[in-house]
């Protein structure tokens, strides 16, 4: 299999359904699964739709070499809803959440939940929004099927304080490397174990309010304030996805592994593409 740029949920979920047959033993290798999501990235806020200034080249290069849905849409045009109806492959009237502020029902079988029953390590790392991430919530990522989780109740950015697995922890680091650090070491160790699994990224960026770092900055110097900080948060983005995309190929694992890429709605009206 070729690592793919893949956005169909649906599919993936019966997947996990077919890998939990009496006869999933004698199937191929199970593929891994890692679920990549930005927070309000445009859906020209790439250098491969033809955005003018942004250099975005590990996203470009991942669109290249990958399948791209060019009218795959969003459940709903805020945040919570599509986190929701990505985890369950339901619309938003189904399980009732419209609006961010609002959790995802506990009784909700998520793809999480799905593929842990099939045998593969489950991880959640960055924003969360559709629920809590307090120790024994039951709409933490825990209680949606995570073993692993590092994560964030909103949106966050950089040297954010997430919550491990129901500890504060005050980390240090651009906003997306911090998340993608925290997924890479989950991936690694179920590589190494040879376990399949599912990685879920949900970064923090480029939501408002945007502070890129200043190195990150400098590429769009001739730039308004406000766009030197919202491209570059976007350039931070991009670097952490080819540090991922890197790991894997480092692992070994690059062949058996869906790498799926999307936001979870249009981008802010200032700015945003």
């Amino acid at each position: 299999m070729t690592a793919t740029l893949f956005s169909l949920l649906p599919l993936l979920s019966l997947a996990a359904l077919g890998a939990m047959e009496p006869n999933a033993t004698s199937s191929p290798e199970r593929p891994n699964i890692i679920l990549v999501m930005a927070d309000d990235q445009g859906w020209g806020d790439v250098g491969y739709n033809g955005h003018p200034v942004l250099k975005t080249p590990e996203l470009d290069a991942l669109a290249a070499s990958g399948l791209r849905f060019d009218h795959f849409h969003a459940a709903a045009p805020v945040c919570s809803p599509t986190r929701c109806s990505v985890l369950t492959g339901r619309h938003p009237n189904r399980f009732g959440c419209f609006m961010w502020g609002y959790p995802l029902r506990p009784q909700e079988i998520t793809l999480a939940e799905a593929l842990k029953s099939a045998g593969y390590a489950t991880g959640h790392f960055g924003k969360w929004h559709v629920g809590s991430v307090r120790l024994g919530s039951p709409v933490n990522p825990a209680a949606s099927g995570f073993d692993r989780w590092v994560s964030g109740t909103n949106y966050f950015d950089n040297d954010p304080i997430l919550s491990d697995e129901g500890t504060a922890v005050a980390l240090k680091g651009e906003s997306s490397m911090v998340t993608v650090d925290a997924a890479i070491e989950f991936i690694r160790e179920e590589a190494e174990a040879k376990r399949p699994f599912l990685a879920v990224v949900w970064f923090g960026s480029p939501h408002v309010p945007h502070r890129a770092l200043d190195e990150d900055r400098e590429a769009y110097a001739d730039q308004p304030e406000h766009l030197q900080h919202l491209y570059g948060e976007i350039t931070g983005l991009d670097r952490a996805v080819g540090k991922l995309r890197g790991e894997v190929k480092k692992l070994g694992i690059r062949e058996n592994t869906i790498f799926w890429y999307c936001s979870d709605n249009g981008a802010f009206r200032r700015g945003g593409n």
